[in-house]
């Protein structure tokens, strides 16, 4: 059977899986079980043994990627705001350097990456790519992507770097786009009402605003004046250019197509049987049997 630790890391908390049904809950502090000769010994270390059997020495990781995907955790945050802030959602950094302490640990088997994200930005997805694409190299070991629900846009972006990608049934993938930011021009604001449950605008041409700007475009997306064409065309091509990078990225990871991408998927999420069709994921899988197939991938299955 296999041996499951795991690693307080808040919402890039790694876990690793395997075996039958011993179970700890560790919640503060990062403090962590991990077992020695059959002893449960509590240590400010790295991983959580949570379930299996605890003499084994066959361990799986597991690590969280929820919610939005983030760049570096805060740092240098006091009190109760660090602890708002690292409930936002997963940090993409925070991910690639668990990864890469993981590498250094001979004694983990493979990487479980338990998803369950509506995307984020580019640099924290990237990040969490290299993290996996630099773990597989360095240790030969295999990496498994498992979504519970969801993986749309930065989270393709993210987990296209596993050996093997599988969802639980009734997922979304996809979304392979990006989105530059929206931008508004209100004609003629006459009011602006703050209230109690938020504002509001009123039109009728009324009021005017001054902005102080040196350097064309500066205030661009001021919502009191329309964009310049020349400033639409800037931002409409770095959009295009960051969009065929994506594109580019997950042709070359999946085998699939640049046009497949382009004309065929769009941004558009997909259901489990449109993605294993388009070669987004290997297949749907329970979270047991996702278990077992990254087990059966790192040579540890008995």
């Amino acid at each position: 059977m296999l041996r499951y630790l795991g690693q307080l890391l808040g919402m890039a908390g790694k876990i690793i899986v395997g075996g039958l049904l011993i179970i700890f809950m560790i919640a503060f502090g990062g403090a962590i079980l991990s077992m020695q000769n059959g002893s449960s010994v509590v240590t400010p270390t790295k991983y959580a043994f949570l379930y299996g059997d605890s003499d084994s020495d066959s361990r799986l990781l597991k690590i969280n990627v929820a919610g939005p995907i983030l760049g570096l955790p805060p740092q240098g945050v006091p009190g109760p705001l660090n602890f708002l802030a690292q409930g936002a959602g997963t940090y993409g950094y925070a991910v690639k350097d668990a990864l890469r302490r993981a590498a250094d640990d001979d004694s983990i088997d493979g990487i479980l990456i338990h998803m369950a994200t509506p995307g984020g930005t580019i640099y924290g997805s990237m990040a969490i790519y290299d993290g996996i694409k630099t773990y597989r190299e360095e240790t030969g070991n295999p990496v498994l992507v498992y979504i519970e629900g969801m993986a749309a846009s930065g989270g393709v972006m993210a987990m296209v770097g596993a050996d093997s990608i599988y969802a639980d049934g009734g997922s979304l993938i996809g979304s392979i786009g990006v989105i530059g930011g929206e931008f508004y021009y209100f004609d003629g604001p006459v009011a602006i009402d703050g209230g109690i449950f938020g504002g509001g605008i009123t039109t009728d041409k009324g009021i005017e605003q001054t902005v102080i700007s040196a350097g064309r475009g500066k205030d661009f997306g001021n919502p009191y004046r329309r964009p310049s064409e020349e400033e639409l065309a800037t931002w409409q091509a770095s959009v295009d250019a960051l969009y065929n990078q994506f594109v580019t990225h997950v042709a070359a990871t999946r085998g699939i197509s640049k046009t497949t991408i382009v004309d065929e998927m769009g941004a558009q999420v997909f259901g489990n049987g449109q993605a294993l069709a388009y070669g987004l994921i290997d297949g749907t899988r329970s979270w047991d049997a996702a278990i077992t197939e990254l087990a059966k991938l790192a040579g540890v299955e008995d």
